[in-house]
């Protein structure tokens, strides 16, 4: 994947805000929905890589929703996006042809690749919890509150 923020990824920031604030309570679809001015249908397109890479735990039901799976302040900014995007590509010159092997590298390659390294070690540097401003609680694999236990 280009290394790209896309609102999927801000969104799904603003998910796991949300959820984390609920100081390990499951916090509905409806209820994440309407905080982050989506639809809960979008919302599903937001919580499904979160759920599929472990970082939410999901429930149906009248009482159903989300809770972190995860502790964000031992996840980073970079994993966030890489849960949402897929992996970041470090190999593809920025000129070049992503399906294509690159044959000559572009008179920017040494900058780019420095500069693009640079950014991602940052944001792998950076922890969720810093972003998020706090870290309350996550699934302690118990039953999902109003779940059968």
């Amino acid at each position: 994947m280009r290394l790209d923020l896309t609102q999927r990824s801000d969104l799904a920031l603003q998910a796991l805000d949300v959820i984390n604030r609920s100081g390990g309570q499951t916090v509905s679809g409806p209820a994440i929905a309407g905080v982050l001015r989506i639809s809960p249908h979008y919302l599903g397109t937001i919580m499904g890589p979160l759920a599929r890479a472990g970082w939410v735990r999901s429930s149906t039901g009248p009482t159903g929703g989300y809770r972190l799976a995860i502790l964000v302040s031992e996840r980073s900014v970079l994993d966030l996006i890489e849960a949402m995007e897929g992996t970041v590509d470090r190999d593809t010159c920025m000129h070049g042809d992503p399906m294509q092997p690159v044959v000559e590298f572009c008179a920017l390659h040494e900058p780019w690749t420095r500069s693009r390294d640079a950014l991602l070690d940052v944001l792998a540097a950076t922890n969720l919890a810093d972003v998020l401003g706090h870290d309350h609680n996550k699934d302690d694999g118990g039953p999902l509150m109003g779940s059968p236990g």
